[in-house]
């Protein structure tokens, strides 16, 4: 009964799918020059603020501000690393309640901040290689990820009030399955490019297709 109750719930949802683009040609972006641990940073790093390929946009991220997570659902389990002094992923988006090992990959010390305003999610100091702080995300918000001891390392984390997210992929792609059928406002969101809000329908068993054009600045 239950399984027949919860294939029926999958076959009433639909899902939303589309690209994320930016309209003309992207600026080119200096690479951000390394100080400190060189043996095991290098010597630069690229600036990931702005990703770009054939027009697809990587690293925004799309939700749906009006389907707030389910209080029985699973907590998300996902990791934030730190590997030759870059954080991974570069952008991380999590339903609140979400768990998320943030790991030192890295024969350095790193010290990582995560805020917004006055506002804290995480600042621990990580001394070895191996060290995992499980964190429990338990604060709402779009958060700054940094290194205190490597000023170059930016990351951003995205605790949102809902599971119904992604986070576009190198090609500027994403798709969120699962969405229950009507109408709802979406929020899409770029570290570089800025906000945009829409109003999206979703019919049963059916992909709606949203895409997103920025332009360059």
């Amino acid at each position: 009964m239950i399984l027949l109750a919860l294939l029926l719930a999958a076959v009433d949802t639909g899902a939303l799918a589309g690209k994320v683009t930016l309209a003309g040609l992207a600026p080119k972006l200096a690479t951000l020059p390394v100080t400190r641990d060189m043996k095991v940073c290098g010597t630069s790093k690229p600036d990931e603020s702005l990703e770009v390929k054939e027009g697809g946009v990587k690293n925004a991220v799309i939700w749906f501000v009006d389907l707030p997570e389910a209080r029985d659902a699973k907590p998300a389990k996902l990791k934030l690393d730190q590997t030759a002094c870059s954080f991974s992923p570069h952008v991380l988006a999590a339903p609140l309640g979400a768990a998320v090992d943030v790991v030192n990959s890295d024969k350095a010390l790193h010290n990582v901040r995560a805020q917004e305003g006055d506002l804290k999610l995480m600042n621990y100091a990580m001394p070895i290689p191996g060290h995992v702080v499980p964190t429990h995300l338990k604060k709402q918000g779009i958060f700054k990820v940094s290194c205190d001891v490597h000023p170059w390392m930016r990351a951003w984390m995205l605790v949102l009030p809902t599971a119904k997210l992604a986070v576009t992929d190198e090609n500027g792609a994403y798709r969120i399955d699962g969405v229950p059928p009507g109408k709802h406002r979406i929020k899409i969101w770029h570290e570089r490019l800025g906000e945009k809000e829409a109003e999206i329908e979703i019919a049963s068993d059916k992909t709606a297709k949203h895409d997103v054009e920025y332009t360059p600045r």
